[in-house]
């Protein structure tokens, strides 16, 4: 008898105890139940902590980890601390102020068996910060076909992407993903996580698209909230175009002028993992990303 995968849902959280209990609410309420929690707080100063802590006592039922930092590392180490602790052969790491929707889980994971990608990157809807939905046709995700078509079918909808430029952005944001845990392990040992206190999907995703390829699924599975305080701080759907602010543009010129040396050095660092022929492969490819 063959066993359902394991999902590790890693919730990330700091500072966001108005929105934390939703999000844990919105894993438990998923249709596929083969799943645990790991939440880490980054050194919270609001009542996060207890906000975890009470969910914890009302779902005894269900398998949750709590990791406390007792200071603020920022995101890309809170995520690789839940990934140390994280049991499942698949992990989400999802951000304390957005929902999953009932089948986030199970639509990844039927993608992630129909296929062998590294990891699965679903379509985004838009909330605002009383759950309001804004518009289910995020121009934050990838170009999407007709929602009619994709709701209406029960085989999931999904693109592979092929032969994408290493260090562009091709995904949704950070909730919208689903890993093989195996493909990113190795980020265990990444030593400079605090390079990416913020915005660190942007690592995370090229690097699993470099070792193992990736597939946009078709349908949104995420509301991401748009608020004043959440990285992207940009204001709510205002037409085609997205409002980016000041802040924002400097985060990601410093995400794309970084991105590729410490990706290099990393591959280089953990080499015996891939052995000597596999990585000289992948920093190629991040060196010719450069010029194409």
């Amino acid at each position: 008898m063959l066993n359902l995968p394991l999902v590790s849902f890693v919730v990330t959280s700091y500072n966001y105890e108005k929105f934390l209990y939703k999000t844990l609410e919105s894993i438990k309420n998923q249709s596929y139940k083969n799943f645990e929690i790991i939440i880490v707080d980054d050194s919270s100063s609001d009542n996060s902590v207890e906000v975890a802590e009470r969910f914890i006592a009302e779902n005894q039922d269900l398998r949750i980890t709590l990791l406390v930092n007792s200071e603020n590392e920022g995101q890309l180490a809170a995520m690789v601390k839940g990934l140390n602790k994280a049991e499942g052969q698949f992990v989400s790491f999802v951000d304390s102020d957005d929902l999953l929707f009932e089948d986030y889980a199970k639509i990844h994971i039927q993608t992630h068996l129909m296929t062998s990608v590294a990891f699965t990157s679903c379509r985004i809807a838009e909330i605002g910060e009383n759950d309001e939905v804004h518009t289910l046709n995020s121009i934050s995700s990838p170009k999407c076909g007709n929602l009619d078509e994709l709701f209406n079918t029960e085989k999931p909808e999904f693109e592979v992407l092929k032969r994408k430029r290493f260090g562009g952005w091709y995904w949704s944001a950070n909730s919208s993903a689903m890993y093989r845990k195996a493909a990113i392990e190795n980020l265990i040992e990444y030593k400079n996580t605090g390079k990416w206190r913020i915005c660190p999907d942007k690592f995370v995703m090229n690097y699993a698209n470099l070792i193992g390829g990736s597939v946009i699924i078709q349908t949104p599975l995420v509301g991401y909230r748009r608020h004043k305080n959440n990285a992207g701080n940009c204001a709510f759907v205002t037409g085609n175009k997205k409002i980016i602010s000041d802040r924002t543009t400097i985060v990601n010129i410093k995400n794309n002028l970084k991105i590729r040396p410490e990706t290099i050095k990393f591959l280089w660092q953990t080499r015996k993992n891939f052995g000597c022929r596999t990585t000289f492969k992948l920093i190629t490819t991040v060196l010719f990303s450069y010029l194409f």
